[in-house]
């Protein structure tokens, strides 16, 4: 596998390499601010946060990936698709056209829409305000583009940025981009570099424009690109098949990337310009570590991971996969499963704990918590101050994992008028032995004072509730209905597998939140277009397990009805 190496200050570039803009070989002493050319990205990777603008498309994508133009030894990726298959555009448009205020603001119809809105914000802030979408972008700008990171050469050179933007038109593409390096800031900034200075390089790979920091990191980026690229690569394929099929965000990690994350935290460089200054000094003053490093030992056992946003099924779904999770992140403990609370559950949290999970989890946060006091002294502290043994006592209160759930039955105006909190249909269930979890709770509760008294404890085989509510906490023994509810079928099809999982009803959240403008007396626009645009919406899952591979999947996925 090829390597992405930087070029040498005095190496030509010769017939055979890479066309890219002709600014001089020679990397200028002079520091570097973050030009306009590299501001280009916004019109891509940020707009992920801004997918709503995205509208009808041709529905006929195709053509390469932007990984076909990154370096095969990227340890770090994220791409977007405005490009996508039919069928995911037109999930996509079905999705956002149910919602009154998108279809308002936005025009659905509009290809440009996103892009153009991201070049305007980027005028918007003084930069280059002399150039127009119309006439300087969209005749060349394609529908995808990725940010990546590629590792540095072990010497001088540290981790270096990459970004490949696809293009209709090479030749309008580099008049743009020229353009683009060249253009006035006028934000009024530290005049670092002149009007007329070039900010950053670029090179061309097939359909794809590869930008970068310097010309000189441009063209060794596109001859590495050219040579294998991280499309081809054995560890990207595999975690991106471990996704399924890609969607409009695809995100990856290499087993690398911790290792490079804080090296980039040693740098100084501008992919920290927007971080206040001295930001690492301080966190490394305040806990005497370098936090990045000890993130790395975190993940000293990392293998890599992939990512993908797609919509399908008049869903939204987001779906991970990863191997070498930090100790919490990769058990296998199923939690108590969410499927049989009550049918009316409004929200509900689950998660599962293995034996000595939190000594574990302790042990293995410790570097990350700073050499002032050890786990062991963190735990005789805790102690003192609360009575409990631990980590002991905290296990067994919360057993082999616990649920947290809210009902969306709840009569708002009686619970406000009442002032009463053994009203609020709040409660717990603890799984395990109930013998040992009520023992961890009576010394819970002898912490508590006379307010004690108002927690209600209820159990059954295998099974604690606890709550404040009485009715509540009697239902939470009893086997509800929530896993045959269809909305609660589509969210969390893994509900019964899942290591941790949440659930939220939109139904009933709208329902809470409708009663609630009732009983203040507020019913106003501002209520109403709240409310009008929570009822698209039915539900949210998110949860995680670990597979027969020893891969931790998680998966987000919102509804709509």
């Amino acid at each position: 596998m090829s390597s992405y190496q930087p070029t040498g200050p005095d190496e030509p570039t010769g017939a055979g390499s890479p066309e890219y803009l002709g600014t001089g070989g020679t990397e200028q002493s002079r520091p570097k601010r973050r030009g306009p050319l590299l501001a280009v990205a916004a019109l891509g990777v940020v707009a992920v946060v801004g997918v709503g603008g995205w509208g009808a498309l041709a529905l006929m994508g195709g053509g390469n990936q932007p990984a076909d133009a990154v370096p095969a030894d990227a340890v770090g990726y994220v791409s977007l698709d405005l490009d996508p298959s039919a069928e995911q555009k037109i999930e996509a448009v079905r999705i956002l056209k149910k919602f009154p205020g998108l279809e308002k603001e936005l025009d659905l119809e509009a290809k440009d829409d996103l892009r153009r809105l991201m070049f305007e914000q980027i005028q918007a802030d003084g930069t280059c305000t002399d150039l127009a979408y119309g006439d300087d972008v969209a005749p060349w700008i394609g529908d995808r583009v990725a940010l990546a990171v590629v590792p540095g050469d072990g010497g001088d050179a540290g981790p270096t940025p990459v970004l490949a933007l696809q293009v209709t038109d090479e030749d309008a593409a580099r008049t743009g981009l020229e353009k683009l390096s060249t253009c006035e800031d006028n934000t009024g900034g530290s005049g670092d570099a002149s009007e007329g200075d070039a900010e950053g390089g670029f090179a061309f790979v097939g359909d794809y424009a590869v930008v970068s920091d310097t010309q000189k990191h441009a063209d060794a980026l596109a001859a590495a690109a050219e040579d294998a690229s991280l499309a081809d690569d054995a560890d990207f394929q595999k975690w991106t098949d471990a996704v399924g099929d890609p969607g409009i965000v695809t995100v990856y990690a290499s087993a690398e990337a911790p290792e490079v994350l804080a090296e980039l935290s040693e740098s100084g460089d501008a992919w920290f310009d927007h971080a206040p200054s001295g930001t690492t000094a301080r966190l490394q003053a305040g806990s005497g570590t370098d936090p990045m490093r000890e993130m790395q030992e975190l993940y000293a056992d990392f293998e890599g991971m992939a990512g993908v946003v797609r919509f399908e099924d008049g869903a939204m779904d987001v779906e991970l996969a990863g191997k070498g999770m930090p100790a919490g992140v990769s058990q296998k403990a199923a939690g108590p499963s969410l499927s049989d609370l009550p049918g009316t559950t409004a929200a509900a949290f689950t998660v599962g704990l293995e034996d000595g999970w939190l000594g574990t989890w302790l042990d293995s946060m410790s570097g990350v918590f700073g050499p002032g006091m050890s786990t062991e002294e963190m735990l005789r502290e805790a102690e003192a101050q609360t009575g409990l043994a631990l980590p002991e006592d905290v296990e067994a209160l919360l057993g082999d994992g616990f649920s947290i759930s809210i009902d969306g039955d709840a009569d708002v105006q009686a619970l406000m008028q009442a002032d009463d909190p053994t009203k609020v249909p709040v409660g717990v269930r603890v799984s395990g032995d109930p013998a040992e979890v009520t023992a961890a709770v009576d010394k819970v509760k002898a912490t508590l004072g006379p307010g004690a008294d108002l927690l209600r404890v209820e159990q059954a085989e295998g099974l604690v509730a606890l709550g404040l509510d009485p009715a509540y906490v009697g239902r939470l023994v009893e086997e509800g209905a929530l896993g045959d509810e269809v909305a609660f079928q589509e969210v969390l099809p893994e509900a019964d597998e899942a290591t941790s999982a949440f659930y939220l009803s939109f139904d009933a959240v709208e329902k809470l939140a409708t009663d609630f403008t009732e009983a203040v007396g507020v019913s106003g626009p501002d209520e109403l277009t709240i409310q009008e645009n929570l009822a698209p919406l039915d539900a949210l899952g998110a949860s995680s397990w670990v597979d027969s591979d020893d891969i931790v999947r998680a998966r987000f996925r919102v509804t709509t009805d």
